[in-house]
């Protein structure tokens, strides 16, 4: 045999071994068939398949159908669909985890936790079960709970990241401070490149006043996911208490850019920008906060303090009276007395603004005037302060008097319009 015949038979050889071997691969079944057009992104196909097989009683092709409606997105469908076969198999691990899943996508928190700690009891070393269950936990305010649920998890599995920074979060929650910075540094130990461990890490140092290390955590986030809207916020009001507007306002214009609809990045940008002294920006950026949470107090003391500064006297106590309304039961009473004054003060201004334009110089009319609108507005108790919070706002005063000279139009003539609101999806 020559050598060429020799490498043709190899060939042949080789070819028909491949070919056997193929051949004798096992067709794959109706079910294994059905999931490999789902990985292949052929959902319509996948979903279609599973379901004849799962109404024909194969409980596997009913996991897999509830699985694929998850991954579209219609985790409420998956929830009713295993709702029948959870009633009778709550020992089935993978049903109960599947179904915790479903609810917890569908938005039904107490009863996905109740599946999820039923999934922790058949599977102790699920941490992932452990991680969500401590999450919604935490959501609810069931903090001891919650800090029981993630340390049986890092019993099982202790250098999990996830767990550690979900119990710094409960631990954070009940007042244990070092705890919960410790937990935090470990999750960033064991996950260096997660950037949501660097998030809650940021989240412990801010709460404890230590800023520099809160800088550095929420830069190290951002490096990780540039599109992080909390820790871009966060910087921002970093920035801000570390001094620097300019640069926070550069981070939270970043924040709005990336989600136009966060009530919390406008504010934010909002109060840098009147910290920067961009009193038509810091108007409009709150506007679009107040849009998108019309029942948000502390947005409307912002307005409020913000139309003071620009000469507003007359929008400052619609704002501080709007702050007031929307002030539930349960405010605070240092919150409520800083909006109480203000609403005091904005009334007293405009006061005193609309008598400088006017020329009025009746100090004891003005006096009355003042007493007059503090008590229709119910806020009697800062009667006695008239006189300090007039000699407090001469500022305010002036420049709001300025804005009757140029304009000819007395401070309590009308509250003005917005300045210049920019649409959301444009900072």
């Amino acid at each position: 045999m020559t050598g060429r015949a020799s490498l043709a038979a190899l060939l042949w050889a080789l070819a028909g071994c491949g070919g056997a071997t193929t051949a004798g691969q096992p067709d794959r079944t109706p079910l294994e068939q059905a999931v490999h057009l789902r990985d292949q992104g052929r959902f319509d196909d996948a979903e279609r398949d599973l379901k004849t097989l799962a109404e024909a009683g194969d409980n596997r092709a009913q996991l897999e159908l509830a699985e694929t409606l998850m991954l579209r997105g219609r985790h409420a469908k998956a929830a009713e669909l295993l709702k029948e076969r959870y009633k009778i198999a709550p020992d089935d691990p993978d049903l109960v985890g599947a179904m915790a899943r479903a609810l917890d996508g569908a938005g039904q928190a107490d009863e996905a936790a109740t599946a999820y700690a039923r999934r922790l009891q058949l599977v102790a070393r699920d941490v992932t079960a452990a991680v969500r269950l401590t999450e919604i936990l935490v959501g609810r305010g069931d903090l001891v709970q919650a800090c029981m649920v993630a340390e049986a998890g890092l019993r099982a599995q202790p250098d999990h990241a996830g767990l550690h920074s979900a119990l710094s979060r409960a631990l954070l929650g009940r007042g244990r401070v070092p705890q919960a910075l410790e937990h935090a540094k470990l999750a960033t130990n064991y996950a260096a490149d997660d950037a949501s461990v660097w998030l809650q890490l940021a989240q412990v140092h801010l709460l404890i006043g230590e800023l520099e290390s809160a800088k550095t955590a929420l830069e190290r986030c951002i490096k990780l996911d540039p599109q992080n809207v909390d820790a871009l916020r966060d910087l921002g009001i970093v920035l801000l208490e570390l001094g620097d507007a300019k640069a926070a306002v550069a981070q939270l214009k970043r924040a709005t850019q990336i989600a136009p609809d966060s009530a919390a990045a406008w504010t934010a940008l909002g109060v840098a920008r009147h910290r920067a002294g961009d009193l038509v920006g810091a108007m409009a950026s709150l506007e679009n906060a107040s849009r998108l949470q019309p029942h948000a107090p502390q947005i409307h003391a912002n307005l409020a303090e913000v139309a003071l500064d620009d000469g507003y006297p007359r929008r400052a106590v619609t704002e501080a009276r709007k702050a007031r309304d929307r002030l539930g039961s349960t405010a605070g009473a240092d919150l409520r007395k800083r909006i109480e004054r203000l609403h005091a003060r904005a009334v007293v201004v405009a006061l005193l603004a609309d008598a400088l334009c006017r020329g009025d110089k009746d100090g004891a009319g003005l006096q009355q005037a003042a007493e007059h609108e503090l008590h229709d507005a119910g806020l009697d108790a800062w009667l006695p302060e008239i006189p300090k919070l007039g000699a407090e706002c001469g500022h305010h005063v002036q420049v709001a008097r300025q804005r009757c000279a140029t304009s000819g139009t007395a401070p309590a003539a009308a509250p003005p319009a917005s300045h210049a609101p920019s649409p959301p999806a444009s900072p």
